[in-house]
């Protein structure tokens, strides 16, 4: 029986990029103590006062909750946490995912809201199917996501936004971005976005040196409940295909994903941010939120998708 590199117990899980065997109780203090760090090194929650936490009912999502949860009731009292839930209205999926959320939250004890976006906007992330934006469902969704969680935060008065993007996320971003050289995505590639604009909430990434496996190790750790199932509409996504590619090199190269995450943050990351200029905002002529031009990119696809209704009609 293999044993835990910490304790000398029973192994339970292996942490790949370290080549190390951990029982589940050093796991769990591995994780946290991880996230913890994190937080800290980067001043997520400076002077913060309420956080919204964005949740699917993915592991990602759920372990962030959870490890966030108890970060906040042990090392920042005074930060209020809640949990925001967008339905998707995707069939056979999105009502798994708000039952996981409802689930968890109130076995942590976490304040949530959810937003149907068929009751609340009046359409579903499916309906992008019968538009020209089906081929692209996946960065349309996104587009929905990002929106919806900031406008969402920003009504309910908090100053943070925290995000399950995990460690092969980022990576998958930096090697689309760093392919088609795009600098000024790749200076937003950040695990805190900061913005002084009353209106865009900052966002934070806590779990973002983790991988999707450990945070899986620790919602099964803790016994959270995680929707086992992917989006019936990302199969055959590019997305999927880069994280292949990415796992194949990880194969080859161990500590890879690791070890882009931390030139980009030291060392390329620095130097962007002197060259790249922050972009200029505006308020949306339609929805008045942040936007980079007269009209924002979520008002835009809500425009598309109210002209393909109307033609298919």
């Amino acid at each position: 029986m293999t044993s835990c590199k910490l304790c000398g117990g029973p192994a339970a899980y292996f942490i790949e990029h370290s080549r190390i065997m951990l029982c589940q109780a050093c796991f769990i203090k591995y994780y946290e103590k991880k996230v913890y760090n994190t937080i800290m090194k980067h001043g997520m929650l400076r002077g913060a006062r309420k956080v919204a936490v964005a949740v699917s009912g993915g592991k990602d999502s759920m372990a962030l909750l959870k490890v966030v949860s108890k970060l906040i009731s042990e090392k920042f009292p005074e930060v209020e946490l809640i949990a925001i839930h967008i339905n998707l209205g995707i069939e056979g999926y999105s009502g798994e995912c708000q039952e996981i959320v409802e689930k968890v939250c109130g076995k942590l004890g976490v304040d949530y809201i959810i937003h149907d976006l068929s009751s609340m906007e009046g359409y579903r992330i499916s309906d992008l199917r019968s538009t020209p934006l089906r081929k692209r469902i996946c960065g349309a969704c996104g587009t929905v996501k990002r929106y919806m969680m900031n406008r969402l935060a920003y009504e309910l008065g908090a100053d943070r936004v925290a995000t399950g993007h995990n460690l092969d996320d980022v990576v998958e971003l930096l090697f689309e971005f760093y392919l088609k050289g795009s600098i000024e995505n790749l200076v937003r590639v950040r695990p805190i976005s900061r913005s002084d604009n009353p209106k865009l909430i900052t966002k934070i990434k806590p779990l973002i040196e983790l991988t999707e496996k450990e945070n899986l190790y620790y919602a099964l750790a803790r016994g959270i409940p995680i929707l086992d199932a992917s989006c019936p509409l990302v199969e055959g996504s590019r997305m999927l295909r880069r994280k292949k590619l990415i796992g194949l090199i990880e194969h080859e190269i161990s500590g890879f994903k690791h070890t882009l995450y931390k030139s980009h943050v030291k060392r390329i990351l620095p130097r962007l941010e002197k060259v790249v200029a922050e972009p200029m905002l505006v308020e949306c002529e339609v929805c008045g939120m942040p936007s980079l031009s007269s009209v924002c990119s979520y008002c835009r696809l809500i425009s598309r998708l109210a002209r393909s209704a109307e033609s298919s009609s």
